[in-house]
Order: structure tokens, then C-alpha cells, then sequence
């Protein structure tokens, strides 16, 4: 899992150099596949988000909350900064995950602090590649990728595929979610979603690929901007369930 991790870092970093420093003949290339490319976005657009959960199984379970940042450049290019917190209860008889072999210690905090891009790789369709470092229990360097696509937008039910893998280099641990929802229904206030959605995850001392999956189940108010998602099932660690949340703020320039 960590090469897919690595190939979306480096397929981000061959469109900055694409941006950055094109050739005559790939500048058309681009301005071919995405009008417009190399124009300021008009308006351009700063959105935050919050977004919070927690997850729980008979081995550990966690909280987290955060702030997301995505500032505009272009049509299809966007800066991102993302702060995030997490507090991670382990139970007894479980060794620290963050940093194995190190012993049982029964709660961890720490904080992610990431930089990075984002591509509007085709409408509906938005990659994030970011890296960053961890701070206070953990003191992992980490590269991150998520995307998330919708299909069908124009039908009755559009269908979200979404997927986001991260590596940490401090317990060399890649861990990848993959989610399918479908909505359906929707009005003008608000949309449920149901699908289904794992995890997958490897390497360090857990050694050979781990993981689990479930059902979602999920609502987002329109006016509100407000997001909750739940998912529950049963993987390597028993049984789990999870609950998240998010709210977007827009803010036109």
C-alpha cells in the first residue's frame, strides 16, 4: 500500500513541475485537456472546514478534530493546509501502534500538521496530495493522498467513491480507507447516503495487510454545510464503529 501512497505524491509533484515550468508543446497539452489551466481562478474561493470523530473496537479507540484550509490558484489547482488532533486510548494487553515494541502506554496525544495541493482532476473528481509532521506522542513524518469522485451527478442517486492512504515513517505503517456511498435521497435541504467502507492497513510490526469493513450510513444539510457519517463492522480487531463529522465555510474572493 505505501507505493500507492508514494505514486500519487509523485504524479502530484509531476503536474507542479507541469505548472511550474512547462515546454511550449506541453503548455498546449495542457491548456487541450484543462482550458484555462495556467489562468488565476475568477472568483477564487478560500473554504474552511471542521471536521471531528471517533472511532472504537475492543483494542483501541480514538477521537480526533481538525481544521482544513484550500485556498484557489487556478481552475484546477488549489493550496491546502490541514492541523489535526488526535487523542488514542489503547487497551490492555495491546502495544502502543504508533511506535511498536515500545511497550503499553494507555492514552497517546498527539497533533498532524500538513501542507499540500489539490487538483480538480475531472469535474466531480478532487486529489489531495499533502505531507507533514506529527507532533507530541507521535513524531512521524507522514505523506498523505485522498480523492474523492462523484458519479452519475445529474442522476437521482449519484454514487461517491472516495479513498485516502497514509505512510508514517515513524512506525513505517501505511493505513488506506476506501468508502462507496450512494445517495439515497435528496431535496433541496438535505441528502442520505448508504453504502459501504473499510480499511486496510500494513507494514511495521503489524507486518502482513490488516483491515476491515462495514456499512455507512450518512446525512448532509445543505444550508447548514453539515455533514455526520457513521460505519460499523467487524475486521482483524472485532468488532468497530465509527462516527464523523464535517462543516464547510465558502468564502468567495
Amino acid at each position: 500500500m505505501a507505493s500507492v501512497v508514494q505514486r500519487a505524491v509523485i504524479a502530484g509533484v509531476l503536474l507542479v513541475v507541469c505548472v511550474v515550468g512547462p515546454s511550449g508543446s506541453a503548455r498546449a497539452q495542457w491548456q487541450n485537456l484543462y482550458p484555462g489551466f495556467f489562468q488565476l481562478a475568477k472568483p477564487e474561493v478560500f473554504d474552511v472546514f471542521a471536521f471531528g470523530g471517533g472511532y472504537g473496537n475492543p483494542k483501541y479507540g480514538d477521537a480526533q478534530e481538525g481544521i482544513q484550509a484550500d485556498q484557489s490558484v487556478t481552475p484546477y489547482l488549489g493550496m491546502v493546509g490541514r492541523l489535526t488532533g488526535y487523542q488514542l486510548w489503547v487497551g490492555d494487553n495491546y502495544d502502543n501502534p504508533l511506535v511498536p515494541g515500545n511497550g503499553h502506554q494507555e492514552r497517546l496525544n498527539f497533533g498532524r500538521i500538513e501542507g499540500g495541493v489539490e487538483f480538480a482532476v475531472y469535474p466531480g473528481t478532487r486529489l489531495f496530495v499533502l505531507g507533514g509532521h506529527d507532533v507530541g506522542d507521535s513524531d512521524a513524518t507522514v505523506i498523505e493522498g485522498d480523492l474523492s469522485s462523484w458519479w452519475m451527478t445529474h442522476s437521482r442517486h449519484p454514487i461517491n467513491f472516495s479513498f485516502s492512504a497514509v505512510h508514517g515513517y515513524q512506525n513505517h505503517v501505511t493505513s488506506a480507507e476506501i468508502d462507496s456511498r450512494v445517495v439515497i435521497a435528496s431535496t433541496e435541504d438535505y441528502l442520505f447516503t448508504a453504502g459501504v467502507g473499510g480499511a486496510i492497513y500494513q507494514g511495521g510490526e503489524i507486518g502482513n495487510a490488516q483491515g476491515q469493513g462495514g456499512v455507512d450510513l450518512g446525512v448532509y444539510f445543505r444550508k447548514w454545510g453539515f455533514g455526520l457519517d457513521a460505519q460499523s463492522g467487524y475486521g482483524t480487531a472485532d468488532g468497530y464503529g465509527q462516527l464523523g463529522f464535517i462543516k464547510q465555510w465558502d468564502f468567495p474572493e
